[in-house]
């Protein structure tokens, strides 16, 4: 019985994808989120043969992402370059935040703020993804994550977990992303929390026109992370499906790419409430 049933909610970023009788599923997921979707994910991975995620969300994988992020003693400084009013703001607003029990200290597990200065903490020594992605899950305290959710109820049903890319590919594609789309995110913390609701909203209503619409300055939505990776997700896609039936589970951002290129290949592509 699920004790936290208040915190779940309808999953509505879900695709079926079909050609020549044989049907899958294309989840866009959240990599933070308030809330679980354990009896959505849990419904979609049941039927199928198949589970497939961007790269490998185990721990050891996981902890090859911190550590490679942490050794950035060479990147650029974003504390340095930061505008000042904006190293206040964020350090007055974020100051204590990482906890054991939110995304940035169950998810990222890197820091443990040892000064007052909180951004000075956060962006030592790191690459500026990782001091980023530190930052933005403080900011948002939020305690899920869509895709390692998925990822442990496969596991336990005991499917077999495929992945998209390896671990040095994504990180890659994080050393792509631009320090200076970083910066200029960072330096308006005042948009933040309206982003954030803005990406909620979005999110839990399955609007993906309102969602592509408003994440056009979100660091990650760059050439490396989006443009370069849909391809290489949709071939990767298309040959699983082709086997047998599968869910697949790639960030939201990705799904208009991925679902543009399945359409182009003449499959069906319809939108579904779980």
């Amino acid at each position: 019985m699920n004790l936290f049933w208040w915190k779940e909610k309808k999953l509505r970023t879900v695709w079926k994808v079909e050609k020549d009788d044989c049907i899958s599923f294309l989840v866009g997921t959240a990599h933070f989120s308030p809330y679980r979707f354990e009896k959505a994910l849990t419904k979609l991975i049941q039927r199928a043969e198949t589970v497939l995620f961007e790269g490998p969300l185990d721990r050891e994988s996981m902890a090859r992402v911190v550590q490679y992020g942490q050794q950035g003693r060479d990147s650029p400084s974003i504390y340095e370059t930061l505008d000042p009013a904006a190293i206040r703001e964020i350090n007055r607003q974020l100051g204590g935040r990482l906890e054991a029990n939110t995304t940035a200290g169950l998810y990222l597990e890197i820091i443990q703020p040892r000064t007052s200065d909180f951004l000075e903490t956060v962006t030592r020594g790191v690459r500026p993804w990782m001091a980023f992605f530190t930052i933005w899950s403080a900011f948002l305290n939020w305690k899920y994550s869509m895709d390692v959710e998925a990822f442990h109820i496969a596991q336990k049903l005991g499917k077999e977990i495929r992945y998209l890319e390896t671990i040095e590919e994504q990180l890659a594609a994080l050393d792509e992303i631009s320090f200076e789309r970083i910066v200029r995110f960072l330096n308006h913390i005042e948009h933040w929390k309206t982003y954030k609701e803005g990406f909620l909203n979005a999110f839990l209503a399955g609007d993906l026109e309102k969602f592509v619409s408003m994440t056009g300055e979100f660091p990650t939505r760059c050439e490396s992370i989006i443009m370069k990776r849909d391809p290489i997700f949709f071939r990767g896609i298309k040959t699983f499906i082709k086997e047998g039936e599968t869910v697949a589970f790639v960030g939201v951002i990705h799904i208009p790419g991925i679902r543009k290129l399945f359409l182009d290949e003449g499959y069906q592509v319809e939108q579904e409430e779980v």
